[in-house]
């Protein structure tokens, strides 16, 4: 429906999304579980003052053990960005393991205060095919690498997961925007680009005029979600191709955020962050794919988790950068959840209701739904 600029006309749209999300949500059976307080607390002087957010998780090399890489995130001083390294063995109970030095720290920064953004790691991912034993862990961050070079999405390798070294002193892609999620497809299969063994997702632009501009920061643009293709981590990337935008079926305000990508029994999943524009929400969809190119929407396109009851410190943001994992015979998702929308207000400002500390929280999924090995 085209934007007017009647208020009473906004009103009954709002209205009417929050009924349908209300809807949503009801009907929604995939969740089997979720937290009601955040997981862990920024509880060490380097995490002092921080919001932490969970970036990849994956099986330790010790048996029933799980990795988690995390963010340390300082909104007052992005220059204090730090991923760091968690432990579990049963997802709810976790450890934050002295490294050496005294702290659980992995890897910061260049220091740099940039123009956009600021360092932030968005996916670490083990590639074991990797033939160079250097590169067997590789992560893909934001950050600003050389003092001659622009910020733009980077790229670094690990022997081991703990000692991070940039492939490069300059970005491998430098167009807007900082969010995106890497993933390695050395396997048989259907590939529309010919050797594309490693697919990264990335939030693109384009120019929406009907787009509500009262609270977005971007105003009158529309976020989707499109790919770029290497044969290498330090080879040439090709794109973006848009694979994933909202259509006709969709609420008018919405948007697509993020996907976390992972691979399932059969092909490919992801997490969709959706971005509803008018109260500054996200929530999470499910998305499954054959080759990582063409996205099939899931869940009769309601959120596979989506916000959490009024005063929770999910109930403005839901939003998942780090895939799926599996203990044992249950499947769960760690995410990032806020009390406050996108645009740092309330999600409930004309009721008296907590401000909770955002923070990760977890979350078991419907092990049918989400296959994961």
């Amino acid at each position: 429906m085209p934007w007017l600029d009647a208020h009473a006309q906004v009103a009954a749209l709002t209205d009417w999304l929050q009924t349908e999300r209300d809807d949503m949500q009801n009907s929604n059976s995939s969740v089997k579980f979720r937290s009601e307080t955040p997981l862990l607390l920024a509880d060490k002087p380097w995490e002092e003052g921080g919001i932490l957010r969970a970036i990849s998780v994956m099986p330790d090399v010790e048996e029933g053990r799980i990795r988690l890489y995390y963010l340390t995130w300082h909104r007052d001083d992005f220059t204090k960005n730090a991923l760091c390294v968690a432990y579990t063995s049963d997802g709810f109970a976790w450890e934050k393991p002295d490294l050496g030095e005294g702290h659980n720290v992995v890897m910061r920064g260049s220091g740099r205060k940039l123009n956009w953004g600021c360092f932030f790691p968005q996916q670490v991912i083990h590639d074991p095919l990797e033939q160079d034993p250097a590169l067997r862990w590789k992560m893909v961050y934001w950050d600003q690498p050389g003092t001659a070079s622009p910020y733009g999405i980077c790229f670094a390798a690990s022997p081991d997961g703990f000692a991070w070294t940039p492939l490069s002193d300059y970005p491998a892609i430098t167009n807007v925007n900082d969010g995106s999620c890497l993933i390695a497809t050395h396997r048989e299969g259907p590939c529309p680009w010919l050797k594309s063994n490693y697919l990264l997702y990335q939030q693109t632009w384009k120019y929406n005029p009907d787009l509500p501009v009262e609270r977005d920061n971007l105003k009158n643009i529309h976020r989707r979600i499109s790919l770029w293709a290497s044969e290498s981590i330090h080879g040439k990337w090709i794109g973006p191709i848009v694979v994933l935008e909202p259509d006709k079926d969709d609420p008018p305000d919405l948007q697509f955020y993020w996907l976390t990508a992972f691979h399932m029994k059969e092909g490919f999943g992801g997490f969709l962050s959706c971005h509803h524009t008018i109260d500054q929400t996200m929530d999470i969809q499910l998305v499954t794919s054959v080759d990582g190119w063409t996205w099939e929407r899931r869940n009769g396109r309601r959120p596979i988790l989506p916000l959490g009851a009024l005063g929770q410190f999910d109930c403005g943001i839901v939003s998942s950068i780090s895939g799926p994992m599996r203990i044992g015979d249950k499947v769960y998702m760690l995410y990032i959840g806020r009390a406050r929308a996108h645009d740092q207000k309330l999600r409930y400002p004309e009721l008296e209701c907590p401000d909770p500390a955002a923070g990760i929280g977890i979350a078991e999924l419907d092990s049918d739904v989400v296959s994961i090995p």
